[in-house]
């Protein structure tokens, strides 16, 4: 005869159980994190450097625009590590510039491959903001990491 394992009422068979657990730890430890693994790091040395270009970038190109995201996303990361939000709107205001003026170029230029591009520069974009509105420097760190590789992605393409 075969035996039969009676549960009672309300209880969960313990492979449930350790699956419900290892599930919920797998959940707990992935979170939400992002990791950038870099082959080469590079460290700018100017210190409290703010933008000092305000003209429009209207009518610039590709390479200006991505340049001068470039060069406000790394002043976006030093000015909110030294809690300087106002430096920090500034910068984001100039990369949410940049990147209105990028994208419909990107978009026109690469046709099929517009789509990976600019979600990946959007990616940095949405980064940014979240690293000003939420007061998040290592937000700030990630974009400029991103921003890399989204530019080798562009460069790439070309």
């Amino acid at each position: 005869m075969r035996q039969v394992r009676r549960l009672r009422r309300g209880a969960a068979p313990r492979s449930l159980a350790a699956i419900s657990l290892a599930l919920a730890a797998y959940m707990l430890v992935s979170g939400c994190a992002t990791e950038v693994i870099e082959s080469k790091l590079t460290t700018t040395t100017a210190q409290g450097a703010t933008p000092t270009t305000i003209a429009s970038l209207a009518g610039e190109d590709l390479p200006t625009l991505v340049e001068v995201m470039r060069n406000e996303t790394e002043a976006l990361s030093r000015a909110l590590f030294a809690d300087d939000k106002a430096a920090a709107r500034a910068s984001l205001a100039r990369i949410d510039e940049a990147w209105s003026f990028a994208e419909p170029i990107i978009v026109a230029r690469f046709g099929e491959l517009a789509d990976q591009l600019t979600y990946d520069l959007r990616r940095v974009v949405e980064l940014a903001r979240s690293a000003v509105t939420r007061n998040r420097p290592a937000d700030a760190n990630k974009a400029v990491a991103f921003l890399r590789l989204a530019v080798a992605s562009l460069e790439a393409a070309q």
